[in-house]
Formats: structure tokens, sequence, C-alpha cells
């Protein structure tokens, strides 16, 4: 399936030394999009410019531009905390002298100071969040791609991330990132960008963005944009053979059917009789929600072979 439509979008949004956050449901393109970026990810058409430059065969330009902090974690279990800064700044190719001052600078910066000669398997979920963090910018990149920092942390451990980020930010580092939970972005983000379909269909600052939607949170945003389109998405898909994704059966199949005719007749008048209004409201407002959540299952166009 081509997703070129969000990769040239997505640099335009670039914010040098600000925040930028990537808004997306589950399976919209949001790690692909930094794996793309670090050349994991080769695009099958268009290109990634950084300082207007092709990454394309630069491999050396990408490490020492990009650092890029995984949500599983990228730093060896079996060796220390210390051990793990020094093996990537040789991956980095860094001299001994820097590694070592570089290390000390970021065991300061990542509160880590207690924990020097830990082996990482020993340390709590946080630390070895913070770990990465650090081991993903030994080499002092000018840009940090993170994806999910503050996932499976508590709300304590998140607001600790969160600043740490910001930290890092106001060193001078130029920060992308992905999460789920929109009140992190709303919080630090200088700027984000709003997936839905594997296209960017909105971006700005989340204070230009809540005011164009005339919504408080990005979350209200993200829940207007998604039902109007989704609702565009049933429309245009049933004058041509269309399919789910991943029905299970037909009887399911046949429910995703029903419940995508949002505003239909079919969703107003299959209320059984015996139900109060407020009930009928309650009902509907809860499969709305079921069908949010089923989000990977929209429609798709089987004879738009472009997209294959």
């Amino acid at each position: 399936m081509a997703k070129i439509q969000f990769w040239i979008l997505l640099i335009s949004i670039y914010l040098k030394k600000k925040i930028t956050g990537i808004i997306g449901a589950s399976g919209e393109g949001k790690t692909t999009i930094l794996k793309l970026l670090i050349g994991f990810y080769k695009p099958s058409k268009g290109d990634v410019l950084y300082l207007r430059r092709s990454m394309k065969g630069e491999k050396k330009n990408i490490e020492r531009y990009f650092g890029f902090a995984t949500e599983e974690g990228s730093f060896y279990e079996k060796l220390t905390v210390l051990e793990n800064l020094f093996h990537f700044g040789r991956l980095y190719s860094m001299k001994k002298s820097a590694i070592k001052s570089r290390s000390e600078e970021l065991i300061n910066l990542v509160g880590l100071q207690k924990a020097v000669h830990t082996q990482a398997d020993n340390l709590s979920i946080g630390m070895k969040k913070r770990l990465d963090v650090a081991c993903s910018i030994i080499h002092s990149p000018l840009v940090l791609i993170m994806d999910e920092p503050t996932a499976d942390l508590d709300p304590l451990l998140r607001n600790q991330m969160l600043d740490l980020i910001k930290k890092i930010n106001e060193r001078g580092t130029t920060i992308i990132l992905t999460t789920q939970l929109l009140g992190e972005m709303d919080r630090i983000c200088d700027k984000v960008a709003i997936l839905f379909n594997e296209k960017i269909v909105e971006q700005g600052s989340p204070n230009k963005i809540k005011s164009k939607y005339g919504k408080s949170t990005l979350g209200g945003v993200f829940e207007k944009i998604f039902s109007k389109r989704i609702r565009k998405a049933y429309s245009e898909s049933t004058k041509e053979k269309t399919k789910f994704l991943k029905p299970q059966n037909k009887f399911e199949l046949k429910e995703k059917k029903k419940w995508l005719k949002l505003g239909s007749k079919d969703f107003e008048e299959k209320e059984p009789d015996n139900k109060s209004e407020e009930e009928k409201e309650e009902e509907k407002k809860n499969k709305f929600k079921k069908l949010r959540k089923d989000f990977e299952y929209l429609i798709i166009n089987e004879d738009k072979k472009g997209d294959k």
C-alpha cells in the first residue's frame, strides 16, 4: 500500500529546535513515519529531506543528525548504564574522552547518578526509559525522534519523562514524537500533525487547531475529525465495490456495515420499542464508541489499484 501522501507533508511541519507531535490511532503509520525518517525504511516514492538535503544513501549523515528512542528500548540488558553509554558512543565513532564527558553529562540529565554501575535488566521501567533516551542522544544529534516515550509509565513517571523531553529540547535539540495520550501533546508540543487513513489531515499549533475546531482539547479535535471523515469514507465507498479489512465472520461484517451508516434511517429506526429515549441515546453513543475502537476495520475500495 502506498504511503506517500504524508511523508513530504511531515517534513513541511518540522520546526527547528521545537517539539513536533504526531497524533493518530493504532495502525495509522506513526511508527512507520519515524522509521522512514531515520532510514530504517525506504520510501517507495518521494524523498526525505533534512537541511534541504536528501537522506537517500546518507547513512552517516542520518546517524549524525538523528537520534531514535524506540518504544521497546534499544539498550543492552546485560550491560550497566555506563557500559551501554560507552557502547553506543563507540557505535557513533566517538573518542573515548568525548564518550566519558558526554556520559557524565547525560547521567546527570536523566537522573541515573545512583545507577551508573547497575545492570540494565535490574533497572525500573522508568529508569530503563531514561537510559534509552540517554543512549539515543549520546552523539548529540540535532533531532531526537521518540516513539511512544511515555508508554507503560504511571502518571508520576510520565510527568518526569515529559520534563526530561522539555529539558532536552531547551538544550537545542529538535524533537519529533508520537503518543496516544493527547494531553501530553497539548502540554509540550509546539506543533502537531493528525493522521487519518494514513494521511496528514490537519497540522498546526495545538491552540490554533483547537480554536479552528471549537474544542478545548486535542482529544476533542481528534474525535471531531474522526467522526466527520468516517462518515465521508462510508458515503464515498457505497458507490463502488468495498470490503472490510479484517471481518472475522459474516455477522461481524453485517454489524460493521450497519453501524457505519451513521445518521442513516437504519441507525435511527432499528431501536426496540420498549426502550426509553434516554436508553436509545445511550446505546447509540456506546455503539459509536465501539465504532471508534474498530478503526482498523474502516472500509477500503477494492478497485483503487494505486493503494495496493
